[in-house]
């Protein structure tokens, strides 16, 4: 395919005008600047989601500086190390990438990126042909040196590069495969699958923190199950999800279709379906530790193992009593619904309209707010002559229990049961 190739008018005009200010100092300066990636391929799709304004340039990075700084409103200097300098005009928000390339060697957890003058070097080097072609933000010319509209058109994932050659470069690449091809409908080009097979050893360098990333975005597709199928193949699912590897060909299937059913813009939910699904709280512990979780997202997560575990124990028929919905909101807070919802995906619990129509009265009736003890420890040490310590604790645990299995009671029932119990008459 000729690397120069003409577009239908106005595909791009809109986005060229959005960094025309941007484009002039670096024309006049005789640098070039280009559109790429995925901005390139979503436009070329009709996709209408709003572009990342990604842009790659032969000036280098101390030069980039030089010349945004004519025409940015903000500028950011995090990713120039990387080649990458990130800017601001009026409402657009752009990042300039030095053309560059950059591989993994030997058992290195880093890239070693090598800046390049060419347009073409740092196209061969990204991860499909889908994503290596570029827009000349001066004249809208399309540069595809790899073929990469001819394989939209025709749904084909390819590297640029022989895959073995671009697999061992980033081998990161052969996870994102399975989201593009999820997210595409694409079909693997011949020799991809075969090369990811030989160098599923080659995913060992790679940190933790970036696959996590990449199989959250894989979540986020809308139905990541052809992803999955894909990792399989691939010999990658073992290693990124042992356990979910592990399960029989009908279970794995019963939990991919609970995946695809929630909702895809929650990368953590779906995760939290495929914990429970394959090994729950042991599982989310290897986990947490191999994709570097967040204390918050492992805090999720867990709270919806625990809190369908709960449901799990409930009777699956007729409607659940009023001591366990304050004993399952007690233990899961604002996550109450949450929980409802994720018990209904992996079906546990009891039937889900009696259940809501339970939640939703007790939450009518306030019993569901302030599950804590209704009596405060002052209060205890007072009537029950205590000094604190140990025994104070001992009872504040009771009340604790008292109004999750009594519900809400007014102030003069809780003493009278503190005082029939503990066994003192003062105050």
């Amino acid at each position: 395919m000729d690397e120069l190739s003409a577009i239908p008018d106005g595909t791009f005009d809109d986005i060229r005008a959005a960094v025309a200010s941007v484009a002039g100092p670096f024309h006049a300066a005789g640098h070039g600047l280009y559109l790429v990636g995925g901005l390139v391929r979503d436009r070329l799709l009709r996709d209408d989601r709003t572009p990342d304004h990604d842009l790659t340039t032969d000036a280098t990075p101390d030069r980039i500086r030089e010349l945004v700084a004519e025409v940015a409103d903000a500028v950011w200097l995090q990713g120039e190390r990387f080649g990458t300098v990130g800017l601001r005009v009026g409402d657009v928000t752009m990042e300039i990438t030095t053309h560059r390339a950059e591989a993994y060697v030997s058992d290195s957890r880093k890239p070693v990126v090598r800046f390049s003058s060419e347009l073409f070097e740092d196209l061969a080097r990204r991860d499909f042909t889908v994503n290596a072609m570029a827009v000349d933000v001066a004249d809208g010319m399309l540069h595809d040196p790899f073929g990469g509209r001819a394989d939209l058109e025709t749904r084909t994932l390819r590297t640029p590069l022989d895959p073995v050659e671009s697999f061992s470069d980033d081998p990161l690449r052969m996870l994102r495969a399975a989201r593009f091809l999820a997210r595409y409908g694409l079909t693997p080009a011949d020799g991809l699958v075969d090369a990811a097979r030989a160098l599923v050893d080659r995913m060992e360098i790679v940190a933790g923190e970036r696959i996590r990333d990449e199989l959250f975005r894989l979540l986020q597709v809308e139905d990541p199950t052809a992803g999955f199928a894909l990792l399989d193949d691939m010999g990658l699912l073992p290693v990124v999800l042992p356990e979910v590897a592990a399960l029989t060909p009908p279970v794995r299937e019963v939990l991919e279709r609970r995946v695809a059913a929630a909702d895809p813009g929650d990368a953590v939910l779906r995760l939290g379906l495929l914990v429970h699904g394959a090994g729950g709280r042991e599982s989310l512990g290897r986990w947490s530790s191999a994709f570097r979780l967040s204390g918050r997202e492992a805090g999720r997560i867990g709270t919806l193992l625990d809190g369908a575990a709960m449901l799990a124990e409930s009777a699956p028929d007729g409607s659940p009593s009023d001591e366990e919905v304050r004993r399952l909101a007690a233990r899961v807070g604002d996550q109450l619904d949450e929980v409802l919802a994720f018990a209904a995906l992996v079906g546990v619990g009891p039937d889900g309209p009696a259940l809501d129509r339970a939640v939703a009265r007790l939450r009518g009736l306030g019993e569901l707010d302030d599950l804590g003890p209704g009596m405060d420890g002052a209060t205890v040490m007072r009537l029950l002559n205590l000094e604190a310590g140990p025994g104070v604790g001992e009872v504040m645990a009771w009340l604790g229990e008292l109004r999750l299995s009594g519900g809400r009671l007014d102030d003069a029932e809780i003493r009278r049961r503190l005082l029939d119990h503990w066994g003192s008459g003062n105050g």
